[in-house]
């Protein structure tokens, strides 16, 4: 797998995983009846990905409200994403993967400039919260994005990067 630059536009990288939550999630088989909002988490453990969460966590409402379909991939193991799970009481999908797989089909690697830049204020956001750095898991530089594919399996909304759900909304 090469770095796929993937833009809006393109056709969204298939794929078929086990989820931890919802059985086997065929990408194939969702587009169409529905847009696909992609949300590339880091790991669980990660106090961003935690603040992140909670903002997705409280939309979940809405974005199911305008019809769309999360799915949510993390680098976290079984264990830990299935705590989470329950914490949160998360009912969309969690994908594990790892950077080689949907991370890199999806042209995310590397953290970009733009999400190093905002770690420090994120993390200071964070601890206000008492989000608290559980296990490092997978990649530690691995970068979030967001994707948006239509019905058509088309992306219409691409962004790497910490997670920034008025872009994704605007588009449903």
């Amino acid at each position: 797998m090469g770095k796929n630059k993937i833009k809006e536009g393109d056709k969204a990288p298939l794929f078929k995983i086990d989820s931890y939550n919802a059985g086997t999630i065929e990408l194939g088989e969702l587009i169409g009846k529905e847009k696909i909002i992609l949300i590339f988490s880091r790991y669980f453990g990660c106090p961003i990905c935690q603040l992140d969460l909670n903002i997705l966590m409280e939309k979940v409402a809405e974005i199911k409200s305008k019809e769309a379909k999360l799915l949510y991939v993390t680098q976290s193991g079984e264990k830990v994403a299935k705590e989470f799970i329950e914490k949160y009481k998360i009912d969309f999908p969690v994908i594990p993967s790892t950077k080689d797989e949907l991370y890199a089909e999806y042209g995310l690697g590397l953290m970009t400039a733009g999400a190093v830049t905002k770690v420090r204020s994120k993390l200071k956001e964070a601890a206000k919260l008492g989000l608290e750095h559980g296990e490092f898991e997978g990649w530690e530089k691995q970068g979030p994005g967001q994707f948006v594919i239509d019905e058509q399996g088309n992306i219409i909304h691409e962004r790497k990067g910490w997670l920034l759900l008025p872009e994704i909304l605007e588009v449903l």
